[in-house]
This record gives structure tokens, C-alpha cells and sequence, in this order.
């Protein structure tokens, strides 16, 4: 959700509270993650919000991680870090998991690293500063050099601007790193909403082919996507009492390479 342009004042203020809690309390949440996300939401309930997951949300994709187990997770818009936190805390069982965050804004980054460090996931959480397309392809080419495991992702989440949820996923489509048993969280569907998002991962191979051939990917054209995919994907409705709305997730699962 973030730009290199965007003003970081705002996310500066949530570190220096957490920062600034007293030295007894500071100690009381270091290297517990969820004590660490208990002191966000408090702040973002009571002070300023947020455009975090939030616990309700994030519980419906911490529900789905567990079914999953990924080896490999990915984020698109790490923002200050709570999602990072929540999910990788998920992944602490399996030691050669790994979770990256891929965010444009390098204040965000900053802010983000600092919060997850606190938490004690500093360990299992990569920050990959950049526009994702682009860092996306620089780290598929580099697990390819290795010749890392990390062939395709087990878990997707995004939660950064509405626009770019199709061209994005696009792009992961286009490096393969998509593949039958992947599934993709998207946050927001509702508010402030990724209708054009939810059309393309319900819609058909077919319908897709037609969109990847006839809407050019802003993110550069060797970023086609594969109109060969079939997703299995589902609306969950989370409801926000605290926000007085309704808000949702999109859950979406590939399920196999179609011929063609």
C-alpha cells in the first residue's frame, strides 16, 4: 500500500511508542510475537489506525498457513511489519522455512525491521526493499542460479495497492513461481476493494487468456501471466466490529497446469 513518496510520520510515531514503552513492559514483549501484535492493534484500536491485516482477518490466513505448512512465503507490501509478524511466527516449527517481505517504501522497511527484530523473527523474515515485479524476478533468477529448492511459493500474501494485485500476480504467474498447491491470501476486498482482482482469480483459464492478451501488463510485457492456470478461489467475508464494516479476504488455491 505504500510508494517511495509516501510520508512515514505516521509509522514513526507506532515505533517510537513501542519503543518508548516502559523498559519493563519493552522487556515483557521482546521475542514474543504475539505480545508484540497485541501492542499494534492497542495502538491502532485507541490512537491512529492502521492499514495492518488486523487479528480477525489474519486469523482466517494464519488458519490457512497451518493447512498449508509453505516452505517458502512471500508478501507483496510489508508496511510496518504486522503481517510479517503473525505469518512467520507460523512458520517458526520448520526451521528451513523462510518468509519475505517485499515492500517499495524504504522508510516502511526501516520501521518494519525494527518491530520484527523486536519480536524475535528477525531470523526467519527477509525485507526486500524495491518494486516487487522487479525484485520478484532479480530473486527468482537468483534461487535459479543456486539451483535453490525454492522452485515456486508455497503461500502468496498481498496487501498492497488494489492496482497492481492482477499485473503482480501476473508476475508471479510468468516466473513460475505459481504452481499446483500454491495458494494466495488477498487482503481488502471488500474496502476499499480489488473487484478487477477477484474477477481475474474466479474467473476462467479462458476469461484470463482473454485478459492477459488484450490488457498489457504494466509491469512490462515479458510479464504475460499464464491464462493456463486453474485456481480454485473463494470470498471469505470477515466482519470488523471495531470498524463498524465488513471486510474480506480472498482465498485462492492453484490447482493444476492445464495443457496448453
Amino acid at each position: 500500500m505504500s510508494t517511495e513518496q509516501t510520508s512515514t510520520e505516521k509509522e514513526q510515531k507506532l515505533l517510537d511508542h513501542i519503543l518508548g514503552l516502559p523498559k519493563e513492559k519493552l522487556d515483557s514483549i521482546r521475542g514474543r510475537p504475539e505480545e508484540v501484535l497485541k501492542v499494534i492493534d492497542d495502538y491502532s484500536n485507541n490512537v491512529e489506525s492502521f492499514m495492518n491485516v488486523g487479528p480477525l482477518k489474519g486469523k482466517v490466513i494464519v488458519d490457512k498457513i497451518r493447512e498449508v505448512k509453505p516452505k517458502v512465503m512471500i508478501e507483496l507490501g510489508g508496511y510496518v511489519g504486522y503481517s510479517a509478524i503473525l505469518f512467520a511466527n507460523e512458520l517458526l516449527e520448520d526451521p528451513a522455512a523462510k518468509y519475505y517481505s517485499f515492500e517499495i517504501n524504504e522508510g516502511f522497511a526501516k520501521i518494519a525491521r525494527q518491530i520484527i527484530q523486536l519480536a524475535g523473527l528477525e531470523h526467519k523474515v527477509t525485507i526486500v526493499v524495491g518494486r516487487a515485479a522487479n525484485s520478484l524476478a532479480e530473486i527468482a533468477h537468483t534461487w535459479e542460479e543456486q539451483k535453490h529448492s525454492y522452485v515456486s511459493v508455497g503461500f502468496v500474501f498481498i496487501d498492497h495497492w488494489k492496482n497492481l494485485y492482477v499485473p503482480d500476480l501476473r508476475v508471479l504467474e510468468s516466473l513460475n513461481l505459481i504452481a499446483p498447491g500454491t495458494v494466495i491470501a488477498a487482503d481488502n476486498i471488500y474496502f476499499p476493494g480489488a473487484p478487477d482482482y477477484v474477477k481475474y482469480v474466479q474467473g476462467s483459464p479462458e476469461e484470463r487468456r482473454e485478459h492477459n492478451y488484450s490488457v498489457p501488463n504494466i509491469n512490462g510485457q515479458e510479464y504475460l501471466g499464464r491464462w493456463n492456470i486453474l485456481y480454485e478461489s473463494k470470498t471469505i467475508a470477515v466482519p470488523e466490529p471495531n470498524k463498524n464494516r465488513t471486510d474480506a479476504v480472498e482465498i485462492t488455491k492453484c490447482i493444476e497446469y492445464l495443457n496448453g
